[in-house]
């Protein structure tokens, strides 16, 4: 008799478990849409039509002299052609590979610093990326400040942004909110090339939830992660100050 129980009771669990499967593969695939989403929308709007302008506004500052260069990343100054499109792509995707990170490492960073740290590093990183004293960009646009300024900036209104919109609707219940549902996946499925990095991310959390490590990996991770993401920026603001003291000497 003591048998009948444990078998009647199989079916339920196994409904209760696929039901638990779904409910967390539905969460997770929430909050790293949620990420990418916000991320594609803003490379698109600050790192890529921000961009194109800010360098409008650079020729039109500049010399004409700079008017047909190439530019360092292969754009020729003062000329709208078919690359602005791919350099449209290309901050979607980097914007939106920037979000899903995000939504991963948030819980790890406290609440206070998420803004602030998040676009140190963007402004950091992004800027000495951008800015070299080799090349064209940044030694016969005038004045220098104002391009060192503008392409540091450009990165960190857009991480300032992703933190933003991801913090606004990452609380929000899963896939209730049509509009944002349908606005998260279409900003994501837009930066095909974002789409990997998403999966893996969105893999490595559901595997971490069912080995039952979430928490510990967490407790660890807020001391680590904001450590290593100030290490991270201190480095590249140095590299940043470096390169700049070469342009404006």
């Amino acid at each position: 008799m003591t048998g009948f129980p444990k078998a009647a009771a199989t079916p339920a669990l196994e409904r209760s478990s696929r039901a638990s499967l779904r409910g967390e593969l539905s969460v997770i695939a929430w909050w790293v849409l949620v990420g990418s989403g916000a991320g594609a929308l803003a490379g698109l709007v600050i790192g890529g039509i921000g961009g194109r302008l800010a360098m409008l506004l650079l020729r039109l500052t500049s010399s004409d002299i700079v008017i047909g260069l190439t530019s360092d990343d292969g754009f020729v100054m003062g000329v709208v052609s078919t690359k602005t499109l791919s350099l449209l792509l290309l901050t979607t995707a980097l914007g939106a590979a920037n979000g899903a990170l995000y939504a991963a490492l948030r819980v790890t960073i406290p609440t206070r610093l998420r803004l602030p740290l998040w676009s140190a590093l963007a402004g950091t990183a992004g800027g000495a990326n951008f800015v070299h004293a080799d090349g064209v960009d940044f030694t016969l646009v005038s004045p220098a400040l104002l391009g060192i300024g503008l392409f540091v900036l450009l990165p960190a209104a857009a991480a300032a942004l992703v933190v933003t919109l991801v913090e606004r609707w990452i609380g929000r219940p899963a896939w209730q909110d049509r509009r944002l549902s349908a606005l998260v996946v279409g900003a994501s499925l837009a930066s095909t090339l974002a789409l990997l990095p998403a999966a893996l991310v969105a893999s490595f959390a559901l595997a971490v939830r069912g080995a039952g490590l979430r928490e510990r990996l967490v407790r660890a991770g807020r001391l680590a992660v904001p450590v290593a993401l100030a290490a991270v920026a201190v480095v590249a603001g140095i590299d940043l100050v470096v390169e700049a003291g070469k342009i404006l000497r």
